[in-house]
Order: structure tokens, then C-alpha cells, then sequence
């Protein structure tokens, strides 16, 4: 089975706004959440913890889904020209079934429980519940981050450096030159993957070679199936890999 990238999808503003605001209360509380279950309810820390979460989200979401549109890249499955039939099959494709692989492979690569893991680490994830919530909260954060943000903004970084193109137009009896529309070629877009997936390797110091190696799955997971797909792969690979140290 073979997916064509998302694009751009729909430019209606409104539809980009209502999908950053879901994103960023489904991301704020998620972190939220996974931070009053490891500290204790402390009703006082509520504030500080909702500004912060979601002040950073609100603000590196929007910035990548105008950033994305844009230069043609996409940003969530919701805002794609897709039916509701195709989504699904491109979320259960590209989100469940490349979590499972990539769970699969994570293991093979990391040696999976037989790797000793840091007392840090073990207490985060040695309930069911916990590392169910710092596996949402790891996979929301780092897709927003790694995917979401980072290779639009590669992408538009390097369309920048080129010289401005102009194309001429008729207008009223005349040509008037105009800019040409920046729209990213596939190679830039092949260098922004790789270079957000050795940011995240950098990311995770205690496998950084399966973190490199995984990571452009992710980002064919955004690519092709948008925010939601790399973010439902990444959360059902560390679920299952956390589930061995059980």
C-alpha cells in the first residue's frame, strides 16, 4: 500500500486554528496530567504548569501549521482534503501499525529489557499508568517538536536562502512581476528529516543509534499522515516497549 504526501491540505483559517487549539489542550494536558501524576496533586502548581505547557504549545503549534501551509507541507491529518474513509485507513496504517513495527524494531535495536534502565527512568514508567502517561506525554511533546515544528521550519529556512524567483503576470494590459510561490522540493524536505532525526537522537543519550534509525519512520509517519499518525506510532512504540520491564 502506497500513501501520496499529505500537502498543505486546507488554508481556511478558521480550520487551522480549531485544529492548533485541539492540539495544543490535547498536548498541554496530557503533560499536565503525566506532571500532577508524578509530583502529587498540588492544586497551587496548577497554574504555573497549564501557562507553561500551554503557552509553548499554543505558540510552536501555530507557528508550524502557518509555516507548514505555507511551503506545502503538511501539519494534522484533520486539515488534509482526504475523506473521513482515508484518514482512518492513513491513522490506523501510518499510526498503529507503524507504532507496532517500530516497537518491533526499538527492540531489537536497544536489546529491550535486557538494557538496564536509569532509577530515574524506571520510577516514571514502572506502572502501567505511568508509562502510559510519559509515553503520551514523550510522544505528543517530541512530535510537536521534532516533526510538527522542526522540519517546516528547516524547509522554510532553506527556501529562504534561495535567491526570490519572480514570475510575470497580465494585469489590466500589463505584466507585472510577482513572487513565485515557495513550495519545497523533495530533497530539501529528505535534509530536514535527517536532520531533525539526528536532533533526536541527540534527544535520547541512552539509545541515540536506534533514535536516529527510528526517527525517519516518524517522519514519514508526519509526512504522510500528519501530526496525529507520528504521534499515535511513537506513543504505541514506547507503550509496548515499556511493557517488557513489566
Amino acid at each position: 500500500m502506497s500513501f501520496p504526501r499529505l500537502g498543505a491540505g486546507t488554508g481556511a483559517t478558521w480550520a487551522r486554528v480549531r485544529a492548533a487549539a485541539a492540539a495544543t489542550a490535547a498536548t498541554a494536558a496530557i503533560a499536565v496530567a503525566y506532571e500532577v501524576f508524578r509530583q502529587g496533586f498540588n492544586l497551587s502548581a496548577l497554574p504555573p504548569l497549564l501557562l507553561f505547557y500551554g503557552g509553548s504549545a499554543a505558540i510552536i503549534i501555530a507557528f508550524s501549521v502557518w509555516t507548514a501551509t505555507e511551503i506545502g507541507l503538511p501539519s494534522f491529518l484533520a486539515l488534509s482534503q482526504l475523506s473521513s474513509r482515508e484518514r482512518l485507513v492513513r491513522w490506523l496504517f501510518l499510526g498503529v501499525g507503524l507504532g507496532t513495527v517500530l516497537a518491533a524494531a526499538s527492540v531489537a535495536l536497544s536489546g529491550g529489557a535486557e538494557t538496564p534502565l536509569q532509577p530515574w527512568f524506571w520510577r516514571r514508567i514502572q506502572t502501567p499508568l505511568g508509562a502510559a502517561l510519559f509515553s503520551a506525554r514523550a510522544a505528543m511533546l517530541e512530535e510537536t517538536f521534532f516533526r510538527l515544528f522542526l522540519i517546516p521550519f528547516l524547509v522554510s529556512v532553506a527556501l529562504r536562502a534561495r535567491p526570490v524567483r519572480h514570475r510575470l503576470e497580465l494585469a489590466n494590459g500589463s505584466a507585472q512581476a510577482v513572487h513565485a510561490d515557495r513550495q519545497a522540493g523533495a530533497l530539501v524536505v529528505v535534509i530536514a528529516c535527517l536532520v531533525s532525526s539526528a536532533m533526536f537522537g541527540l534527544a535520547h543519550p541512552f539509545n541515540p543509534l536506534g533514535a536516529v534509525v527510528l526517527a525517519p519512520l516518524l517522519a514519514i509517519a508526519y509526512l504522510w499522515g500528519g501530526w496525529e499518525s507520528s504521534v499515535t506510532a511513537h506513543f504505541i512504540a514506547n507503550v509496548i516497549l515499556f511493557s517488557l520491564y513489566y
